[in-house]
């Protein structure tokens, strides 16, 4: 199936209109870490890749992913990531464009490190991101007591995760196969 990576400036107003329509979903809840969203915020009007590394994944015509990252400059690294699944029929491609956006931040960007977090009682996203780092690269590294807040009012601890250059390099050297130690 053809995807494409497409700066979210470009589509902006759509993926507004996505994104809103995500905060009815419950399963979504942990995706406002704030336990709001404000499309201004969020969503850059203008493509401004020196604080923000926002894009979407276009399949068929129709927005099925988005992923936001925020530079610590002028460390260079990715000190916020979050992504969310529009569509859970395209979960195959959702993790080929991670993929792809990883390689992006760390071969075209110059990236040093993505780091994100994941509330604990966010179990599903805990899961798939456990499997992601498990299956490709990357590891937790800790946790913070009382770190988030869901759009429902609940607050969680969260669990911290990282993906470093070098390891990514590796991971990519090797042929894309997972590195000899255990994440």
């Amino acid at each position: 199936m053809e995807f494409t990576l497409v700066p979210a400036a470009y589509v902006a107003q759509e993926l507004s209109r996505k994104v809103t329509a995500a905060t009815f979903d419950i399963e979504n809840e942990w995706f406002f870490f704030d336990g709001a969203f404000n499309v201004s915020m969020n969503i850059e009007t203008s493509v401004n890749t020196w604080l923000h590394e926002n894009f979407v994944v276009v399949c068929d015509k129709e927005i099925i992913a988005y992923f936001e990252g925020h530079w610590d400059r002028p460390l260079d690294i990715i000190s916020g990531f979050r992504c969310i699944n529009f569509s859970k029929k395209h979960s195959k491609v959702f993790v080929e464009t991670i993929l792809q956006y990883i390689d992006y931040l760390f071969t075209n960007r110059g990236c040093k490190a993505i780091n994100w977090i994941v509330a604990l009682q966010n179990e599903h996203a805990m899961k798939q991101y456990d499997r992601f780092v498990k299956s490709y690269c990357g590891r937790r590294v800790g946790m913070r007591h009382h770190a988030q807040k869901s759009y429902t009012g609940k607050i969680s601890d969260v669990c911290l995760y990282e993906i470093t250059q070098e390891e990514y390099l590796e991971y990519k050297r090797r042929g894309y196969t997972k590195l000899p130690e255990d994440n």
